[in-house]
């Protein structure tokens, strides 16, 4: 890819660069995240999940990766993170929790870290 306003060689550690051909790798898991805005959805995929995915012809790996709730994992494979969120919500995840997971860390060092405010000596 190239770009005058980027160099996809030089981001920093953590950043997954969502191109026009990675968003469209990742329509059918992003179609599948952002479907479970519906109830019957969200009661599909939690009462089975495989079943709930089947019609959204998800890669293997998404669909293993979905099982695993690895949600770094989907965004280096193209999910967007905001209908990502619903998914890792259902599954029991919330934000911190997901957070955490995508900077590897636990629930506890994500929080410290939000908590940095400095007291004035």
């Amino acid at each position: 890819m190239r770009s005058r306003q980027l160099d996809p060689g030089r981001l920093p550690a953590g950043t997954y660069l969502n191109t026009g051909v990675t968003a469209t790798n990742a329509l059918r898991l992003n179609r599948f995240c952002y479907d479970l805005r519906h109830a019957s959805k969200r009661d599909a995929f939690m009462a089975n999940p495989e079943a709930a995915m089947a019609p959204y012809d998800l890669a293997p790996e998404d669909r293993a990766l979905v099982l695993a709730h690895d949600w770094i994992g989907l965004v280096r494979r193209g999910a967007n993170v905001f209908p990502l969120l619903r998914l890792s919500q259902l599954c029991g995840d919330g934000l911190a929790a997901t957070g955490a997971q995508m900077r590897g860390e636990t629930l506890e060092e994500y929080l410290a870290s939000r908590n940095s405010r400095k007291e004035a000596p």
